[in-house]
């Protein structure tokens, strides 16, 4: 079952990814099916799932997403986006999926700079996909 609910997760990631890289958003319905996702297979794996755990990761990542967006730093989808996958994970994974994301983010914030600087002239849009990092983080951390 653990294998299902990664997979499932790395669809909704993709989904979420690509969503990002195209419009620069990740629309509230495609969040809130991650979300009810999350909780779907806490609860088809109640018995190893430590739900409470699963929670406070839920509860820890929205307030440091929704901090981040106060800050400027995040769009209000990647906030969402970050809270509603780390339900996905217990306490214990919860390192494991910040710093993959954080990682992934940095090569993301780079690569997005070096693109809007080469297409500059072209329209590009600067803001950041950074989607495409919490994605990232969702499914290394899914398949570890």
């Amino acid at each position: 079952m653990e294998l299902i609910g990664a997979l499932v997760l790395a669809a909704f990631a993709c989904v979420a990814a690509i969503w990002d890289i195209r419009s620069r958003r990740i629309p509230n319905w495609l969040n809130l099916c991650v979300l009810v996702g999350g909780i779907i297979m806490i609860a088809v794996n109640w018995s190893t799932a430590e739900p409470l755990s699963h929670l406070m990761h839920f509860g820890l990542a929205l307030a440091g997403a929704m901090l981040l967006f106060a800050l400027g730093l995040w769009g209000g989808g990647d906030a969402k986006f970050y809270a509603a996958t780390a339900i996905w994970f217990s306490l214990g994974k919860a390192l494991t999926f910040l710093i993959v994301t954080a990682a992934a983010g940095a090569i993301v914030v780079i690569a997005t700079g070096l693109i809007s600087t080469a297409m500059k002239k072209k329209g590009w849009r600067k803001e950041i996909p950074y989607g495409v990092a919490i994605a990232t983080g969702a499914i290394v951390t899914a398949f570890v």
